[in-house]
């Protein structure tokens, strides 16, 4: 009778533990989307940020000429798409527009440009090397272009489709990546 109760206990233990490393398997290799940024020229991966569909993002940085913050803010849409929905600038000056055909407001803190809804097929920003402070704003985070990417660096940003396990490593390598750079 002892032996029968403990081949039950340790059947039930051994579904169990199965059962756990099926649901853990199943959760790692399910589909995510993520918006990567990767070296423009050669697709070398830099960094990543779990999104998903209406999920939005901001790139601020100081411009070149104007020395002025520039903000302009994405989201990405039904079809996983990166669209931009509005752009902030407080002077005018080399690259900024003086008229546009979208909504167009003068507030306090400088112009407004919304209501974009322009579908970005080729989002690349190059990260300054002193005065531009390229940051990249998800989820309540900033993240300094500087962070993952050297200084001149043309950086792509566009959404793929992928699988948690396979960001999650993505992003430990380059953890650990950085880390031996700062060294």
């Amino acid at each position: 009778m002892k032996k029968a109760s403990i081949n039950n206990k340790l059947g039930k233990g051994s579904i169990l533990l199965a059962a756990l490393i099926i649901i853990f398997i199943t959760i790692l290799l399910f589909p995510v989307y993520i918006l990567k940024a990767s070296h423009y020229r050669d697709g070398e991966y830099l960094k990543s940020w779990l999104v998903k569909r209406g999920d939005s993002f901001s790139i601020k940085y100081t411009h070149s000429v104007q020395l002025t913050p520039v903000i302009e803010a994405y989201y990405i849409d039904e079809e996983g798409e990166i669209i931009l929905d509005e752009s902030y600038f407080y002077s005018y000056g080399a690259g900024l527009p003086s008229d546009t055909p979208y909504k167009f407001e003068t507030t306090k803190n400088g112009f407004r440009i919304y209501d974009i809804d322009e579908l970005m097929d080729n989002l690349i920003y190059r990260t300054g090397a002193v005065r531009a402070n390229h940051k990249i704003n998800i989820k309540g985070k900033t993240y300094p272009f500087l962070d993952f990417s050297e200084p001149r660096t043309g950086i792509k940003f566009e959404v793929e489709q992928s699988f948690l396990l396979q960001h999650i490593l993505k992003e430990a390598y380059n953890v650990k990546r950085q880390i031996n750079y700062r060294k």
